[in-house]
């Protein structure tokens, strides 16, 4: 049986003023089942009690004849948990910029996981109020070139703006951007928690060097696993719970992250 490992982080925030809230983040699941039908991962999430479940991409296996079943199972189960915020990774955007290739099953399962009440954030934003506290969610969709191995591409300040909009002053802001590639201009532009994963924690991580590898063949990524911060702007990366092609992990295991975002 496939395991993984909960990991923990406690964030401070000026912006927050009561009790402050848990986030439960989800990343790479890539249709992997932690217990027959999720029911660990699932059982982890529950017993951890959090206001909210954020995907930062990937639940899915954007591969041809692959089914989103497994991806709709367990949101459908999560939900009555908490609500579930859902940012796109490359995964969920090729299936859907591509249905020719991948079928439109993609597609249908938007729909449906909608109607369970799950809010999709594709360049769009939520706020809502947690406990008191006011919070602004924004996934982050970048276009495939982003993501392109080999190529040195530069997101820009100016096209995060375009793409995400301007970071909140007033609300505790958090982006869903999937790839930490990216981690300086996210930093950069202001929300107080980024959540990404994508590098699956480098697949074998070393002592001292960290995670080796990532998806687009950087070796010894920058931003693969934990909590990078500056002043008080936080990318959190996960290690992921799934796996896909090349199913390798040395001294890397899954992760469910708990965020707890608490007053200063």
């Amino acid at each position: 049986m496939k395991k993984f490992k909960t990991v923990t982080y406690t964030i401070h925030s000026h912006k927050l003023h009561n009790q402050g809230f848990t986030i439960a983040m989800i990343s790479d699941l890539h249709n992997v089942e932690l217990g027959a039908g999720n029911a660990n991962l699932l059982h982890a999430i529950g017993a951890a009690h959090p206001d909210l479940i954020c995907i930062a991409g990937d639940l899915v296996l954007g591969k041809k004849a692959k089914s989103v079943k497994p991806a709709y199972e367990f949101i459908k189960k999560a939900i009555k948990i908490a609500p579930v915020y859902y940012g796109l990774g490359n995964h969920e955007q090729r299936m859907k910029k591509y249905p020719e290739v991948y079928g439109k099953e993609y597609l249908q399962f938007e729909k449906k996981i909608q109607k369970l009440g799950v809010t999709m954030l594709e360049n769009s934003s939520s706020s809502l109020e947690i406990k008191g506290e006011q919070v602004q969610i924004t996934g982050l969709a970048l276009q495939e070139e982003y993501y392109q191995k080999g190529k040195k591409i530069q997101l820009s300040l100016k096209t995060m703006n375009r793409l995400a909009g301007k970071a909140s002053k007033e609300r505790f802001h958090i982006l869903l951007a999937h790839t930490p590639r990216y981690g300086d201009t996210y930093l950069d532009w202001g929300g107080d928690l980024i959540l990404a994963g994508h590098y699956h924690g480098g697949m074998m991580r070393l002592p001292i060097l960290g995670g080796v590898i990532s998806p687009d063949f950087k070796l010894f990524p920058k931003y693969c696993r934990g909590d990078f911060h500056r002043q008080d702007r936080h990318l959190i990366v996960s290690a992921g719970l799934g796996e896909h092609t090349l199913p390798i992990r040395i001294f890397n295991p899954r992760e469910l992250v708990l965020i707890h975002c608490v007053p200063e």
